[in-house]
Protein backbone atom coordinates (compact mmCIF):
# COMPACT_ATOMS: atom_id res chain seq x y z
CA UNK A 1 0.00 0.00 0.00
CA UNK A 2 1.31 3.65 -0.66
CA UNK A 3 2.84 4.83 2.71
CA UNK A 4 -0.21 6.87 4.43
CA UNK A 5 1.57 10.00 4.75
CA UNK A 6 0.96 10.67 1.21
CA UNK A 7 -2.93 10.66 1.82
CA UNK A 8 -2.61 14.30 3.45
CA UNK A 9 -0.02 15.45 1.52
CA UNK A 10 -1.31 14.73 -1.90
CA UNK A 11 -5.49 13.49 -1.45
CA UNK A 12 -6.84 13.07 -4.95
CA UNK A 13 -3.29 11.38 -6.22
CA UNK A 14 -3.11 9.06 -2.94
CA UNK A 15 -6.60 7.57 -3.21
CA UNK A 16 -5.81 6.94 -7.17
CA UNK A 17 -3.25 5.71 -7.23
CA UNK A 18 -4.35 2.92 -4.45
CA UNK A 19 -7.93 1.90 -6.24
CA UNK A 20 -5.10 1.91 -9.35
CA UNK A 21 -2.55 -0.42 -7.83
CA UNK A 22 -5.07 -2.68 -6.46
CA UNK A 23 -6.86 -2.96 -9.81
CA UNK A 24 -3.63 -3.00 -11.60
CA UNK A 25 -3.05 -6.22 -9.00
CA UNK A 26 -5.58 -8.24 -10.25
CA UNK A 27 -4.82 -7.59 -13.88
CA UNK A 28 -8.28 -5.60 -14.44
CA UNK A 29 -6.31 -2.50 -15.54
CA UNK A 30 -2.94 -1.69 -17.18
CA UNK A 31 -1.03 1.18 -15.14
CA UNK A 32 -0.19 4.00 -17.20
CA UNK A 33 3.57 4.52 -19.12
CA UNK A 34 3.65 7.97 -19.40
CA UNK A 35 2.98 10.46 -16.36
CA UNK A 36 3.71 13.85 -15.59
CA UNK A 37 3.84 15.48 -11.74
CA UNK A 38 3.37 19.10 -11.39
CA UNK A 39 3.31 21.22 -9.00
CA UNK A 40 6.27 22.92 -6.68
CA UNK A 41 6.29 20.04 -4.44
CA UNK A 42 9.54 18.20 -6.66
CA UNK A 43 10.84 16.26 -3.77
CA UNK A 44 7.17 14.76 -2.82
CA UNK A 45 6.79 14.44 -6.55
CA UNK A 46 9.79 11.99 -6.37
CA UNK A 47 9.02 10.33 -3.25
CA UNK A 48 5.82 9.72 -4.79
CA UNK A 49 7.12 7.97 -8.05
CA UNK A 50 9.55 5.84 -6.08
CA UNK A 51 6.37 4.76 -3.94
CA UNK A 52 4.61 3.79 -6.88
CA UNK A 53 7.55 1.98 -8.42
CA UNK A 54 7.98 0.12 -4.84
CA UNK A 55 4.23 -1.07 -4.65
CA UNK A 56 4.44 -2.54 -8.15
CA UNK A 57 7.85 -4.12 -7.98
CA UNK A 58 7.10 -5.51 -3.62
CA UNK A 59 7.65 -9.68 -3.78
CA UNK A 60 5.37 -9.63 -0.80
CA UNK A 61 2.11 -7.06 0.70
CA UNK A 62 3.05 -3.48 -0.73
CA UNK A 63 3.74 -3.02 3.39
CA UNK A 64 5.17 0.22 4.42
CA UNK A 65 7.46 -1.38 6.61
CA UNK A 66 8.50 -4.65 3.57
CA UNK A 67 11.83 -6.01 3.92
CA UNK A 68 11.73 -7.53 0.53
CA UNK A 69 14.67 -7.12 -1.90
CA UNK A 70 13.15 -4.73 -4.15
CA UNK A 71 11.67 -2.39 -1.22
CA UNK A 72 14.95 -2.59 0.39
CA UNK A 73 16.46 -1.89 -3.04
CA UNK A 74 14.19 1.19 -3.82
CA UNK A 75 14.18 2.94 -0.27
CA UNK A 76 18.03 2.65 -0.44
CA UNK A 77 18.04 3.69 -4.62
CA UNK A 78 19.70 0.80 -5.94
CA UNK A 79 17.33 -1.13 -7.46
CA UNK A 80 18.57 -2.04 -11.02
CA UNK A 81 15.19 -1.09 -12.37
CA UNK A 82 14.45 2.21 -11.27
CA UNK A 83 16.59 4.82 -13.12
CA UNK A 84 16.81 8.29 -12.95
CA UNK A 85 17.38 10.63 -15.49
CA UNK A 86 18.52 13.94 -15.51
CA UNK A 87 21.87 15.68 -16.68
CA UNK A 88 23.77 13.51 -14.23
CA UNK A 89 22.10 10.42 -14.32
CA UNK A 90 21.23 7.63 -16.92
CA UNK A 91 24.85 8.88 -19.01
CA UNK A 92 25.76 6.21 -21.24
CA UNK A 93 29.53 5.60 -22.14
CA UNK A 94 31.08 8.93 -23.99
CA UNK A 95 28.14 11.40 -23.35
CA UNK A 96 30.01 14.25 -21.13
CA UNK A 97 26.66 16.79 -21.58
CA UNK A 98 26.68 18.06 -17.90
CA UNK A 99 23.61 21.07 -18.57
CA UNK A 100 21.08 18.66 -20.42
CA UNK A 101 19.23 15.78 -20.97
CA UNK A 102 20.97 14.25 -24.36
CA UNK A 103 20.14 12.47 -27.44
CA UNK A 104 22.63 10.14 -26.31
CA UNK A 105 20.21 9.50 -23.18
CA UNK A 106 17.20 9.19 -24.81
CA UNK A 107 19.37 6.39 -27.08
CA UNK A 108 20.28 4.65 -24.31
CA UNK A 109 16.91 4.44 -22.90
CA UNK A 110 15.41 2.96 -25.99
CA UNK A 111 18.51 0.59 -26.46
CA UNK A 112 17.53 -0.75 -22.18
CA UNK A 113 14.26 -1.32 -22.90
CA UNK A 114 15.10 -4.27 -25.76
CA UNK A 115 16.69 -6.09 -23.19
CA UNK A 116 13.54 -8.35 -20.77
CA UNK A 117 12.59 -7.25 -17.02
CA UNK A 118 10.96 -9.15 -14.42
CA UNK A 119 10.55 -5.47 -13.25
CA UNK A 120 8.47 -3.01 -13.60
CA UNK A 121 10.82 -0.64 -14.96
CA UNK A 122 10.71 3.60 -13.73
CA UNK A 123 12.44 6.04 -16.01
CA UNK A 124 12.15 9.12 -13.44
CA UNK A 125 12.80 12.27 -15.00
CA UNK A 126 14.03 15.35 -13.19
CA UNK A 127 16.77 18.37 -13.31
CA UNK A 128 19.50 17.48 -11.17
CA UNK A 129 22.75 19.64 -10.00
CA UNK A 130 26.36 17.90 -8.20
CA UNK A 131 25.19 19.19 -4.37
CA UNK A 132 23.83 17.31 -0.90
CA UNK A 133 20.27 17.26 -0.29
CA UNK A 134 19.44 20.68 2.37
CA UNK A 135 18.47 19.25 6.07
CA UNK A 136 15.31 19.85 5.35
CA UNK A 137 15.28 17.51 1.81
CA UNK A 138 16.48 15.20 4.33
CA UNK A 139 14.18 15.11 6.70
CA UNK A 140 11.50 14.76 3.99
CA UNK A 141 13.27 11.31 2.47
CA UNK A 142 13.38 10.43 6.25
CA UNK A 143 9.20 11.04 7.02
CA UNK A 144 8.90 8.49 4.25
CA UNK A 145 11.65 5.77 5.68
CA UNK A 146 13.94 6.44 1.85
CA UNK A 147 17.16 6.94 2.19
CA UNK A 148 18.48 10.62 2.15
CA UNK A 149 22.14 9.01 1.35
CA UNK A 150 22.07 11.08 -1.99
CA UNK A 151 24.97 13.81 -3.12
CA UNK A 152 22.59 15.36 -6.23
CA UNK A 153 19.52 17.62 -6.31
CA UNK A 154 15.91 16.86 -7.27
CA UNK A 155 15.15 19.75 -9.13
CA UNK A 156 11.99 20.23 -11.52
CA UNK A 157 11.80 20.10 -15.15
CA UNK A 158 11.68 23.28 -17.40
CA UNK A 159 12.49 23.58 -21.15
CA UNK A 160 16.27 24.37 -20.76
CA UNK A 161 16.67 20.88 -19.28
CA UNK A 162 16.29 18.58 -22.71
CA UNK A 163 18.76 19.12 -25.87
CA UNK A 164 16.26 20.54 -27.86
CA UNK A 165 15.78 17.22 -30.05
CA UNK A 166 15.97 15.01 -26.72
CA UNK A 167 12.09 14.79 -26.87
CA UNK A 168 11.64 13.58 -29.95
CA UNK A 169 14.08 10.50 -29.53
CA UNK A 170 11.90 9.69 -26.60
CA UNK A 171 8.54 9.51 -28.56
CA UNK A 172 9.44 6.54 -29.36
CA UNK A 173 10.17 4.95 -26.14
CA UNK A 174 6.92 6.81 -24.51
CA UNK A 175 4.77 5.58 -27.38
CA UNK A 176 5.72 1.90 -27.56
CA UNK A 177 7.07 0.73 -24.38
CA UNK A 178 7.20 -3.11 -23.53
CA UNK A 179 5.05 -4.14 -20.62
CA UNK A 180 5.34 -2.79 -16.85
CA UNK A 181 7.41 0.42 -18.29
CA UNK A 182 6.58 3.74 -16.72
CA UNK A 183 7.79 7.27 -17.64
CA UNK A 184 7.44 9.75 -14.93
CA UNK A 185 8.21 13.61 -15.41
CA UNK A 186 8.59 15.72 -12.78
CA UNK A 187 7.73 19.59 -13.26
CA UNK A 188 6.36 22.60 -11.78
CA UNK A 189 3.84 22.94 -14.80
CA UNK A 190 3.27 20.78 -17.95
CA UNK A 191 4.05 23.71 -19.90
CA UNK A 192 7.56 23.42 -19.05
CA UNK A 193 7.65 19.94 -20.88
CA UNK A 194 6.87 20.12 -24.50
CA UNK A 195 4.04 19.23 -25.90
CA UNK A 196 4.87 16.16 -28.08
CA UNK A 197 5.84 14.72 -24.45
CA UNK A 198 2.95 15.97 -22.56
CA UNK A 199 0.03 14.70 -25.16
CA UNK A 200 1.12 11.18 -24.85
CA UNK A 201 1.14 11.24 -20.43
CA UNK A 202 -1.09 11.17 -17.95
CA UNK A 203 -1.08 14.34 -16.04
CA UNK A 204 -1.27 15.18 -11.61
CA UNK A 205 -0.92 17.60 -9.98
CA UNK A 206 0.97 16.76 -6.93
CA UNK A 207 1.49 20.76 -5.57
CA UNK A 208 1.82 19.36 -1.42
CA UNK A 209 1.57 22.09 1.08
CA UNK A 210 3.42 25.17 0.02
CA UNK A 211 6.55 25.14 2.15
CA UNK A 212 7.65 28.62 3.50
CA UNK A 213 10.56 29.98 1.43
CA UNK A 214 13.69 30.62 3.49
CA UNK A 215 15.51 33.98 2.77
CA UNK A 216 17.77 34.20 4.91
CA UNK A 217 20.42 33.98 2.51
CA UNK A 218 19.96 37.18 0.90
CA UNK A 219 18.71 39.38 4.04
CA UNK A 220 22.23 41.00 4.69
CA UNK A 221 21.52 42.27 1.06
CA UNK A 222 17.80 43.17 1.55
CA UNK A 223 17.08 44.46 4.99
CA UNK A 224 17.37 48.12 4.12
CA UNK A 225 14.22 47.96 1.95
CA UNK A 226 11.79 49.86 1.77
CA UNK A 227 15.06 52.57 1.62
CA UNK A 228 16.33 51.48 -1.91
CA UNK A 229 17.59 54.09 -3.69
CA UNK A 230 19.88 55.17 -6.70
CA UNK A 231 23.03 55.53 -4.03
CA UNK A 232 22.86 52.03 -3.36
CA UNK A 233 20.67 49.92 -6.09
CA UNK A 234 23.83 49.18 -8.02
CA UNK A 235 25.85 48.09 -5.12
CA UNK A 236 22.63 46.07 -4.09
CA UNK A 237 22.26 44.45 -7.59
CA UNK A 238 26.04 44.03 -7.87
CA UNK A 239 26.68 42.12 -4.31
CA UNK A 240 23.35 39.85 -4.97
CA UNK A 241 24.86 38.39 -8.19
CA UNK A 242 28.25 38.00 -6.44
CA UNK A 243 26.08 35.81 -4.16
CA UNK A 244 24.93 34.17 -7.24
CA UNK A 245 27.98 33.30 -8.70
CA UNK A 246 29.60 32.26 -5.27
CA UNK A 247 26.72 29.81 -3.82
CA UNK A 248 25.99 28.37 -7.45
CA UNK A 249 22.22 29.46 -6.82
CA UNK A 250 20.09 29.66 -9.87
CA UNK A 251 18.28 33.92 -9.73
CA UNK A 252 15.41 32.27 -10.04
CA UNK A 253 15.65 31.14 -6.28
CA UNK A 254 17.07 34.68 -5.57
CA UNK A 255 13.72 36.34 -6.36
CA UNK A 256 11.59 33.74 -5.08
CA UNK A 257 13.01 34.34 -1.63
CA UNK A 258 13.27 38.22 -2.27
CA UNK A 259 9.54 37.44 -3.28
CA UNK A 260 8.50 35.74 -0.15
CA UNK A 261 10.17 38.59 2.29
CA UNK A 262 8.28 41.10 1.31
CA UNK A 263 5.17 38.73 1.26
CA UNK A 264 6.14 38.73 5.13
CA UNK A 265 6.63 42.19 4.81
CA UNK A 266 3.13 42.60 3.51
CA UNK A 267 1.35 39.94 6.62
CA UNK A 268 3.55 42.62 8.96
CA UNK A 269 2.50 46.26 7.70
CA UNK A 270 -0.89 45.82 7.10
CA UNK A 271 -1.69 49.33 8.35
CA UNK A 272 0.31 51.41 6.27
CA UNK A 273 -1.28 51.65 3.14
CA UNK A 274 2.06 53.63 1.21
CA UNK A 275 4.09 50.68 2.03
CA UNK A 276 1.61 47.96 0.74
CA UNK A 277 0.91 50.11 -2.11
CA UNK A 278 5.17 50.06 -2.79
CA UNK A 279 5.56 46.43 -1.65
CA UNK A 280 2.30 45.41 -4.36
CA UNK A 281 4.81 46.95 -7.15
CA UNK A 282 7.60 45.55 -6.08
CA UNK A 283 6.21 42.56 -6.26
CA UNK A 284 5.13 42.68 -9.56
CA UNK A 285 8.81 43.89 -10.33
CA UNK A 286 10.18 40.86 -9.42
CA UNK A 287 7.49 39.07 -11.11
CA UNK A 288 8.55 40.53 -14.67
CA UNK A 289 12.33 40.36 -13.63
CA UNK A 290 11.06 35.99 -13.41
CA UNK A 291 9.84 36.42 -16.64
CA UNK A 292 12.61 38.26 -17.79
CA UNK A 293 14.88 35.00 -17.13
CA UNK A 294 12.93 32.92 -18.96
CA UNK A 295 13.59 35.16 -22.05
CA UNK A 296 17.56 34.31 -21.41
CA UNK A 297 18.20 37.88 -20.41
CA UNK A 298 21.75 37.99 -18.64
CA UNK A 299 21.22 37.50 -14.86
CA UNK A 300 23.66 41.03 -14.39
CA UNK A 301 21.05 42.81 -16.45
CA UNK A 302 17.85 41.78 -14.78
CA UNK A 303 19.32 42.39 -11.11
CA UNK A 304 20.33 45.84 -12.32
CA UNK A 305 17.04 46.48 -13.87
CA UNK A 306 14.81 45.12 -10.93
CA UNK A 307 16.57 47.54 -8.27
CA UNK A 308 16.66 50.65 -10.46
CA UNK A 309 13.10 49.88 -11.10
CA UNK A 310 12.33 49.33 -7.17
CA UNK A 311 14.45 52.73 -6.57
CA UNK A 312 12.27 55.12 -8.95
CA UNK A 313 9.17 53.07 -8.17
CA UNK A 314 8.61 51.53 -11.76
Amino acid sequence: MINKNFEKRFPFAYKYFSNLLNLSKENKKSFPQALIFEGEDTIGQYLFALELARNLNCLLNQDNDCTCTNCKWIKNHTHPAINNVSQLHFKPEGDETKTVISVKQALEIEKSLLLSSDYHRFFIFFSSQNKPLTQEECLEFDSFNYSNNIDYSIEPLNLKTFHPTTPNALLKSIEEPPKNTTFVFLTKSKENILQTIVSRCLAFKLSGTRKKIDYSNIFEFIKIYPDINYDNAFDISSNLYDFLSDCEKELDDILNEFLEFLKDMLKNNLSNQSLILKIKNDINLINNALKMKEASIQDKIILETLFLQIARGY
